[in-house]
């Protein structure tokens, strides 16, 4: 039961946090405007010493991650991918939409996970209005292991779009954890009499790639790099990730100059999930898994390409060779030159384990 006497936080729905996006409410109160490449500026976002195990709940997550600086040939790159993969991203939108709006009655809520679930529930949001005949909400909102989702932010976009079906999205999955941590906060949400907005269903997770079948509408089980995930935020967000300042207090972002914005690379993604698409078999099965890599270890090559922007890993491992990796992989491999990360190819470990990438955290 809620704590009686007490409000529960809410947010104001006119404060506008500005974005590239068109027609995305962010769900998160605003800290301010800040440099993320500004030197002075490095005490406001966390390091590596947030992912100690002492470290847990809301105070893993006191300050957003680190936005390096990054040079124009990743975007030049990211454009390339994008354009390469347009026909698939086109396809696996499709497929997703399908499935999504095959399972409601009527038009959904999209909550888009901060930060990857943002360029999926775009794409999604338009191929299912041409569904619907009519718009589809896109919302933002944080959430984080151990702390679960912005209560405030969930309540505030529910207050703004009652009664319809509603749906989690996110950009793939990897080792499960959206997918736990979406249960978990839906416990507590039932717990804190919050209402069921599930009509019983509990959260629905929607992604485009899902290797080991964690969500619950995916457009194929394959590990596949999808260009999105080497979007950063200064670049293609406009704002941090979110951070917390105290239990159940809502989640905050810092604003980032409009300047840094690379408006080219929203439009060509936009752009990407409109056009004609491949005709790849988007039901081809993932790789059987026959392993778990060693404790330290991120698998899957999204979750690869993301830990290069906002962490540093200790070396990356890819399941093909140099050659049939050059072009499918060129933003990522080019994140690991400029943060000095190791490559080790043709590594069977990884097919092993299911994947096409890992990366080492830490651990020998």
């Amino acid at each position: 039961m809620a704590a009686a006497g007490r409000a529960r936080p809410h947010l104001d729905r006119a404060e506008v946090i500005p974005t590239p996006w068109p027609d995305l409410v962010v769900a998160a109160r605003d800290a301010g405007p800040i440099d993320p490449h500004d030197p002075g500026a490095a005490g406001r976002f966390r390091g590596e010493e947030a992912f100690d195990p002492e470290v847990t709940g809301w105070r893993r997550w006191a300050l957003p991650s680190p936005e390096p600086a990054l040079d124009a040939e990743i975007d030049a790159l990211v454009l390339a991918s994008i354009r390469r993969e347009a026909p698939w991203i086109s396809a696996a939108v499709a497929r997703l939409a399908d499935q999504v709006a095959g399972l409601d009655a009527a038009p959904p809520l999209l909550l888009a996970v901060l930060r990857a679930g943002v360029p999926v529930a775009a794409l999604l949001s338009r191929a299912l209005e041409a569904r619907w005949g009519e718009p589809v909400p896109v919302a933002a909102l944080s959430l984080f292991h151990g702390a679960g989702w912005d209560a405030a932010a969930l309540r505030s976009v529910l207050d703004r779009w009652p009664g319809r079906p509603v749906w989690f999205v996110d950009g793939w999955t990897s080792g499960g954890g959206v997918a736990r941590e979406l249960r978990a906060s839906h416990a507590g949400w039932l717990a804190a009499d919050g209402g069921d907005f599930t009509s019983g269903e509990g959260p629905r997770l929607a992604v485009l790639c899902d290797p080991r079948g964690f969500a619950d509408a995916a457009a194929t089980r394959a590990d596949r790099f999808v260009p999105s995930s080497t979007f950063t935020a200064p670049r293609t967000l406009g704002f941090s990730r979110g951070f917390m300042t105290g239990e159940g207090e809502p989640f905050r972002v810092y604003t980032f100059p409009r300047g840094l914005w690379r408006e080219d690379l929203v439009g060509a993604w936009l752009r990407a999930g409109e056009g004609p698409p491949s005709d790849e078999d988007l039901d081809a099965p993932p790789p059987e898994a026959v392993g778990e890599p060693p404790p330290g270890w991120r698998l899957h090559v999204n979750e690869v390409a993301r830990a290069l922007i906002n962490r540093q890993p200790r070396e990356v491992w890819l399941a093909g060779g140099p050659e049939e990796t050059a072009e499918p992989l060129a933003p990522l491999l080019h994140l690991c030159r400029l943060r000095r990360v190791p490559v080790s190819w043709r590594r069977a470990e990884v097919a092993a384990w299911g994947a096409t990438a890992a990366a080492r955290m830490s651990g020998s």
